[in-house]
């Protein structure tokens, strides 16, 4: 098992769920370790050694889990995309900006299904793969 990524409407409950955590894969001999959470009371209760990162109010820290990357103090998921500033781009740099949308928890669905029928669309205009986009749908 890598990452575990998981949630709790209490501290007492997040408590318990830790220690559920520790005791189920300390029978089969491995250690829970590397710990984040949002709140400093469920960090505190841990030992030092297993938490990943200190709290700290002016931390604008993201960890990363599940190849995705969270807040904790805003308790929020972050994706970050790089596209390139062009005045054109082709079916081929298209298609490569949203292959590298990674999201397996499904949070971009509805981004990545807009992307899909974009693509869908430049296959309907039989373009090839360097061919340039034409300029209304270069502009969605």
């Amino acid at each position: 098992m890598d990452d575990i990524v998981s949630g709790a409407p209490d501290i007492e409950t997040a408590r318990w769920l830790q220690s559920e955590l520790q005791d189920a894969l300390q029978s089969c001999g491995m250690v829970l370790h590397k710990w984040s959470s949002n709140s400093p009371e469920l960090l505190n209760s841990s030992s030092s050694s297993d938490i990943e990162h200190s709290f700290s109010a002016e931390s604008d820290l993201s960890v990363k889990t599940l190849g995705i990357s969270w807040k904790p103090l805003q308790d929020s998921f972050v994706f970050k995309v790089s596209i390139l500033s062009k005045s054109s781009f082709t079916k081929r740099e298209v298609l490569s900006v949203i292959a590298r949308l990674y999201d397996p928890l499904g949070f971009l669905g509805p981004v990545l299904t807009r992307a899909k029928i974009l693509l869908q669309r430049l296959w309907q205009q039989k373009l090839d793969w360097d061919d340039v986009l034409p300029d209304q749908i270069a502009k969605e």
